[in-house]
C-alpha cells in the first residue's frame, strides 16, 4: 500500500469542499488556516494552539481570526458590487449586520471596522442589541436597522438615536407599533425614519422554513400594509416611510426560496410606490443567505445549493427587473447575513481526553476443553469467517453473543467466560470489517456493524455550551485532527464530551455526498491529540447554555501583521468561565460554600475523621477548584 499523504486526509475530510478557501492541510500534516484565502499567508494551526498553551492559555479554547471576518465581509461586498456592475443597477448595496448572530463585544466591533469601507451598519433585534448598536455604529451613513418587539423606551431611545448623528430606521414589525411611533416621534419632535416588515406568503427551505409564510412571528399582511399606509397619509408622515423589509428565515438552503421570495417582495415595493410612499427607497431582504457547513452544494439542511454570487445576482436582477417594468427607481439593496460574515472566523480545538475501547487488534483466543459450548461455538463462526458467507457469519457471530448473554443472565455462565464471548464477537466483527472494506461495499445486512465497530473518543469540551446547533437541530458542522493528517486514521469513532447528557456527542460527520455516523481518527495512546470544530462564529457562542456549570472556554482573536509575512498576533484574549463565576450564574455565594466547607471540616475534625494535614489538603483544593477553569486540565 501507498503512503498516506496530506493531500488524502484533505480528501477524507473534504477540506476543499467546506473551507472556502480558508483552511488547507500542509506538506508535514498540519492543518493551515489562510485567513485573507489561499493567496495570501497562512498560519499551522497546531503552532498556533501550542503558542496559545505555552502563554498559560487553556483548552478548550475558542479562535477567532479577525481576518477571515474582514475577508467574508469583503467577499460578500463584492458579490453585489459585481452584480450591481453587470446589471448596472442604480441602487448600492447597504449591508447591516445583525448583532444576535454573535453579541461578543470584540467581534461586534471588528465588524463595524471591517465593514466600515464599504458602510456596512447594524440590525437590532432588541432593546440591549439597540443600546450595544447606538454606542458602537460610528460608521458615517451607517443604517441601524430596529427589529423586533418594541416598547416605548425602545422607540424613544431610537428615536433620539437621530440627533447623536446615528441613522435608525424603526421597522414596524407589529402593527399596533405604528401607533407608538407616531406618538413618540410627536412628543419629541422627531420625524422618525419607518420601515415595514411584510409578511410574504413564500416560505423558506431548510431547517427553519416553519418560521415563515403565513405562519410567520413577524410582518404586516396586505390588509395592515395598506392600513398603516392610510394612517401615515393622515398624520402626514408618509413621507416618512424609507424601507420594505421580509424575511424569510435562516440558512436557506435552496436558490429557489429566494427567488420567489424577491418576486413576491418586489410587487409589495412596487404596490405600496403606487399607493404614495414615494419616499420608499430601502429594500430590506433580510438574511437567510446560507453556510455549506459540508461543502455538498445541495439542498441538504446544513449545505445550500447555490453561492454567494448566485444569491447577489438574483437579488440585484429581481429588483432591476421589477422596478423598471414598474417605471420606478431601484431601491438600495440592505442584507442581513449575519452567518455568512461570521461562520468561517471562529473554531473550537479541543484534546482527546481517552477512549472506550482497546485500540489493538482483537485476536480470537483459542477454546480450551473446560470452556462453555457456546464459546466453542463463537470460536468456530469466528474461524468460518470468509469473504463468500459474511451475512451468515455476521447473524451466526450475533446470535452466539445473545446466547452468552442469556447465559450469564441464568447463571449459567461466568464472569470470566462472559468477557471471552465478547472479545471472540469483536474478534469476529473487526474481521468482517476488514473483509467488507477490501470488497468496497456494506450492504443493509451490516448497518449494525459500523456502530459495533465504532470507537468513542472523549474531547475536552461541552457540545451544549460550543456546538449547541449539533445538538438541538442536528447541525453538521466540520470536525477534524488538526494535526497528524501526514498519517493515515484508521479509527471509526464519534466524539462525545465532557457531560452526563447521552446527547454530549458529536456523530453526524461530513461524508462523500451524503453525512456518516462516524469520523476516521488516529490511533489514541496519550499523546496530545487535538481536534477541532470549524465553521461555529455564528449562533453557537450565543446559544449556548450551561449544562453540568460548563462554562464559556477561553477565547483569542488573532490577526496577520501588516507585513503580509504569515506572522500574526495575538489581538485580544478572553478568558473564560471560572467555577466561581458559573456558579454564580445560578446564585451560588462563594463565601457561603467556602464557609459551609469549612464548618464541615471542623466537625470531621474534631470527630477524628480527617487529619489536620488532609483538612488543610481539602481545603486547599476546595479553593483552588472555585478559581480554576470549569474544563479539565492537565497535570500541572
Amino acid at each position: 500500500m501507498s503512503e498516506w499523504t496530506p493531500r488524502q486526509s484533505s480528501d477524507l475530510y473534504r477540506v476543499p469542499n467546506w473551507g472556502a478557501g480558508f483552511f488547507s492541510i500542509s506538506e508535514e500534516g498540519s492543518m493551515l488556516v489562510h485567513p485573507r484565502l489561499s493567496d495570501g499567508p497562512s498560519i499551522d494551526l497546531p503552532k498556533l494552539a501550542n503558542e496559545l498553551d505555552r502563554r498559560g492559555l487553556r483548552r478548550p479554547i475558542l479562535i477567532r481570526f479577525s481576518d477571515i471576518l474582514a475577508s467574508s465581509i469583503e467577499g460578500l461586498a463584492g458579490s453585489f458590487e459585481t452584480a450591481i456592475e453587470e446589471h448596472e443597477y442604480q441602487g448600492r448595496w447597504r449591508g447591516v449586520y445583525p448583532i444576535k448572530v454573535n453579541q461578543q463585544a470584540k467581534v461586534v466591533q471588528e465588524i463595524i471596522e471591517f465593514g466600515a469601507p464599504f458602510g456596512v451598519g447594524l440590525e437590532a433585534g432588541s432593546k440591549p442589541e439597540l443600546l450595544i448598536a447606538l454606542a458602537l455604529l460610528d460608521t458615517p451613513d451607517a443604517l441601524l436597522i430596529c427589529n423586533g418587539y418594541k416598547d416605548h423606551a425602545y422607540v424613544e431611545t431610537a428615536l433620539l438615536a437621530q440627533r447623536l448623528g446615528r441613522n435608525p430606521v424603526i421597522v414596524i414589525d407589529r402593527y399596533n407599533e405604528i401607533d407608538l411611533v407616531i406618538k413618540s416621534a410627536a412628543v419629541l419632535g422627531i420625524r422618525p425614519h419607518i420601515g415595514l416588515r411584510a409578511r410574504l406568503s413564500t416560505v423558506g427551505a431548510g431547517r427553519w422554513v416553519e418560521s415563515s409564510g403565513h405562519v410567520s412571528k413577524f410582518g404586516l399582511s396586505s390588509d395592515e400594509l395598506v392600513r398603516v399606509i392610510d394612517r401615515l397619509r393622515s398624520e402626514d408622515m408618509l413621507d416618512c416611510l424609507e424601507l420594505l423589509h421580509f424575511h424569510i428565515g435562516s440558512q436557506i438552503t435552496t436558490i429557489r426560496a429566494h427567488k420567489d421570495a424577491l418576486r413576491e417582495a418586489m410587487r409589495v415595493y412596487v404596490g405600496l410606490h403606487r399607493l404614495g410612499a414615494h419616499s420608499l427607497h430601502l429594500l430590506d431582504v433580510g438574511g437567510g443567505l446560507g453556510v455549506d457547513y459540508v461543502g455538498a452544494g445541495t439542498d441538504n439542511p446544513s449545505s445550500m445549493n447555490y453561492s454567494e454570487q448566485e444569491y447577489a445576482n438574483d437579488v440585484i436582477f429581481a429588483a432591476e427587473q421589477i422596478c423598471s417594468e414598474a417605471d420606478i427607481p431601484a431601491p438600495d439593496i440592505i442584507t442581513e447575513s449575519g452567518r455568512a460574515m461570521t461562520a468561517y472566523h471562529s473554531m473550537l480545538v479541543f484534546d482527546v481526553i481517552g477512549v472506550d475501547r482497546d485500540q489493538s487488534h482483537p485476536e480470537a483466543e483459542g477454546s480450551e476443553e473446560s470452556d462453555h459450548p457456546v464459546l466453542h461455538a463463537l470460536q468456530e463462526a469466528v474461524e468460518a469467517i470468509s469473504p463468500d458467507n459474511l451475512s451468515e457469519s455476521y447473524h451466526d457471530l450475533m446470535h452466539r453473543r445473545d446466547e452468552a448473554s442469556s447465559l450469564f443472565s441464568l447463571g449459567y455462565l461466568d464472569l470470566r467466560g462472559r468477557a471471552k464471548s465478547e472479545r471472540l464477537f469483536r474478534a469476529g466483527c473487526v474481521l468482517i470489517g476488514e473483509i467488507l472494506e477490501q470488497l468496497g461495499e456494506t450492504p443493509d445486512t451490516f448497518n449494525d456493524l459500523q456502530r459495533i465497530l465504532t470507537d468513542t473518543y472523549f474531547g475536552n469540551f461541552s457540545v451544549f455550551q460550543s456546538a449547541p446547533d449539533a445538538w438541538a437541530v442536528k447541525q453538521v458542522f466540520p470536525v477534524m485532527p488538526i494535526h497528524r493528517l501526514d498519517e493515515e486514521p484508521t479509527r471509526s469513532a464519534l466524539v462525545v464530551d465532557l457531560t452526563c447528557d447521552s446527547d454530549g456527542r458529536l456523530d453526524r460527520f461530513i461524508g462523500d455526498g451524503e453525512e456518516k455516523n462516524s469520523i476516521q481518527l488516529h490511533s489514541w495512546n496519550g499523546s496530545p491529540y487535538l481536534l477541532a470544530i470549524f465553521l461555529i462564529g455564528a449562533y453557537q457562542e450565543i446559544l449556548g447554555d450551561l449544562h453540568n456549570l460548563f462554562g464559556d472556554t477561553d477565547a483569542v482573536h488573532v490577526r496577520l501583521d501588516d507585513q503580509g509575512d504569515g506572522n500574526y498576533q495575538i489581538e485580544h484574549i478572553v478568558e473564560g468561565d471560572d467555577v466561581t463565576e458559573v456558579l454564580s450564574y445560578v446564585q451560588y455565594d462563594r463565601r457561603d460554600l467556602t464557609e459551609r466547607v469549612r464548618r464541615l471540616i471542623e466537625k470531621a475534625l474534631r470527630e477524628g475523621r480527617i487529619s489536620l494535614e488532609d483538612s488543610a489538603l481539602l481545603k486547599r483544593r476546595y479553593d483552588e477548584g472555585l478559581a480554576d477553569y470549569t474544563y479539565l486540565q492537565g497535570e500541572s
